[in-house]
């Protein structure tokens, strides 16, 4: 057992009390999600660390106690307003736990703002806190990204050190199964979808589309607009065109009483379509 000491001075007790307190104020921690509600976006999360004491019966030793199951954790998916980019959600993956300094409870669940828009929303969207509690693991959030050296993402830009209009950095977005689809948009304007390895639709910095399955990479694709345009080319031309009449008349025999002529030319070739910017990858 530890000596105790019945007459502590002023600075033991200060220091006793400033120990309590740190004990007491969280900011954040890793965690991994057990149960997800879409609707809402909240999630019962595990936290991924146990809490240490030191046991005030022992001689000294720390006590590792598992905290309990954080319930209906708010989910932040990057957003602003009605703008967002989300992603699917299972169990198991893993997030940043953010302790906010008070309850936020009361605030996400006031509608008296819901209709209200602009300047008057941020004025008026003001709520109480509903406990004193402060840096609580009840006032959790749950931040995107955070994961284990062993799940490191393998479809990440591997880029590094270069400046934002190389034609190697780039922004991904999309799946990191080695199969998934991604997308990329690289530093000299080209934007590229993959689904594994094979790239479906690519688009050079120039405007040019090369698409998967295309006939041929060196053959361009046709618009619709413009093969629209020549097909009304020929039907013009088919229907105003007339042939010359000759031969006799199929009941008895005479000749035709007259003749029509024919246009003064034949159609000429049609103009290409490769204006288009689209090939096959």
């Amino acid at each position: 057992m530890p000596e105790f000491n019945p007459l502590p001075t002023d600075e033991e007790l200060w220091d006793e009390r400033q120990r309590d307190l740190r004990a007491t104020i969280h900011v954040a921690m890793p965690g991994r999600i057990q149960s997800y509600d879409p609707v809402h976006q909240v999630a019962d999360i595990v936290i991924g660390v146990k809490d240490s004491l030191i046991d005030p019966e022992g001689d000294g030793e720390y006590m590792h106690i598992d905290y309990p199951l954080l319930m209906a954790v708010p989910v932040l998916f990057p957003r602003m307003g009605r703008w967002f980019m989300a992603m699917s959600v299972e169990p198991g993956d893993a997030v940043q736990l953010l302790f906010n300094s008070s309850a936020i409870g009361i605030w996400r669940r006031s509608t008296r703002i819901d209709n209200v828009e602009g300047i008057v929303r941020a004025l008026q969207g003001r709520t109480l806190v509903g406990d004193v509690a402060r840096h609580h693991i009840s006032h959790a959030v749950a931040l995107l990204g955070l994961e284990t050296y062993g799940r490191a993402l393998n479809h990440a830009p591997n880029s590094f050190d270069r400046p934002a209009s190389h034609e190697t950095a780039s922004m991904v977005w999309g799946s990191d199964l080695d199969d998934g689809a991604r997308m990329s948009i690289y530093g000299d304007g080209r934007v590229e979808v993959v689904k594994g390895a094979e790239v479906r639709l690519r688009i050079d910095a120039d405007g040019t589309v090369h698409i998967a399955g295309a006939p041929s990479v060196t053959k361009l694709l046709a618009l619709a607009e413009l093969v629209d345009a020549r097909l009304e080319t020929l039907r013009s031309a088919f229907n105003a065109h007339t042939h010359i009449l000759a031969g006799t008349t199929a009941a008895a025999g005479a000749p035709l009483a007259g003749t029509a002529s024919a246009v003064a030319s034949p159609v000429a070739s049609l103009a290409t379509v490769a204006a288009a910017k689209t090939r096959g990858v």
